[in-house]
């Protein structure tokens, strides 16, 4: 018989603990997290350091979609819709914003590439030098070296 209290409070326990796991799930945004994504559209700065009047007014768009128990991509696309792409701290990664990732990543490349092609030909013209030109004869290079000995420290 007590087995069956400890089966009924153990279910009690977990129907009580379903909307805690739910909400784990699937965590709401707090203000700071989204703070440190999106900008102030008015001065362009992230919305975490403005002080400007419209930041207190996008703050407090923020915590009402918080308050509703959004996630911060609703959030965040709540806030493009209510003030533009510009809004958002990163580029998304599609469409015309993925340049915004791409094009320093590519630019970059090109100059590591450049840098190595620059620092390959170097040593290899250094290291292609003989020490006798083709066009000096043998009587002519006999002499060089000679003198060249002569002169040695």
């Amino acid at each position: 018989m007590i087995r069956r209290p400890l089966v009924s409070i153990a279910i009690a326990l977990l129907v009580a603990g379903l909307p805690a796991l739910a909400r784990a799930a699937d965590p709401s945004a707090s203000l700071p997290d989204v703070e440190d994504e999106v900008m102030c559209p008015i001065c362009g700065t992230l919305l975490a350091h403005s002080e400007a009047p419209q930041a207190d007014r996008e703050r407090a768009l923020i915590r009402k979609l918080i308050g509703q128990g959004k996630n911060k991509e609703q959030i965040k696309d709540a806030l493009v819709a209510e003030y533009g792409p510009r809004v958002l701290a990163t580029p998304r990664g599609e469409g015309f914003d993925l340049l915004a990732w791409l094009v320093p990543g590519l630019a970059l490349l090109a100059g590591v590439a450049a840098i190595a092609l620059g620092v390959r030909k170097a040593l290899g013209a250094s290291s292609g030098r003989s020490a006798r030109p083709a066009h000096i004869d043998e009587a002519d290079a006999a002499r060089l070296s000679d003198d060249m000995s002569r002169h040695d420290l």
